[in-house]
């Protein structure tokens, strides 16, 4: 989850929000007939959730460059050399690249990982990923697959 994508998301929506409010309360809410108001009230709750919600779905899609890699990458797998914690947000990753008709590489990627996947990212570790064919510094890391699924 990009946390500052998202943030940027809820203040822009709010920042809309409260315009929309102040014309509203300045403009509309006096031009209104009597007795519309909880209905006015209803329509701008349900209008914010739905804006926000919309941005937020948006604000986590993936990148373009990324949605394009995992469309026409070739999958291949990463063996964790070592990790190095940079900061509490960001971990440096040695790998071992190795695709399929291709001689393995050695790479290197700053990556944020979930506290819920810290052990997945240990040194011996394999780990799936997409490459760019035509360029492979462009490297996706996918996400866990369990191998028992029936």
């Amino acid at each position: 989850m990009n946390h500052q994508k998202t943030l940027r998301a809820v203040v822009v929506v709010t920042g809309g929000y409260v315009i929309v409010l102040a014309v509203w309360a300045g403009w509309l809410r006096p031009h209104s007939p009597p007795g519309t108001l909880p209905y006015q009230l209803v329509a701008l709750i349900a209008g914010f959730a739905s804006a926000l919600g919309l941005a937020m779905m948006v604000a986590n899609r993936s990148t373009a460059a990324q949605r394009r890699l995992s469309r026409n990458g070739v999958e291949g797998w990463a063996t964790i050399e070592f990790a190095r914690q940079i900061d509490e947000a960001s971990t440096e990753l040695h790998l071992r690249f190795t695709i399929p008709g291709s001689e393995s590489f050695a790479g290197r990627i700053v990556y944020s990982i979930p506290p819920n996947e810290v052990s997945r990212f240990e040194t011996g570790n394999i780990v799936p990923i997409m490459v760019d064919p035509s360029d492979h510094h462009r490297v996706l890391l996918l996400p866990a697959q369990s191998l028992d699924q029936e």
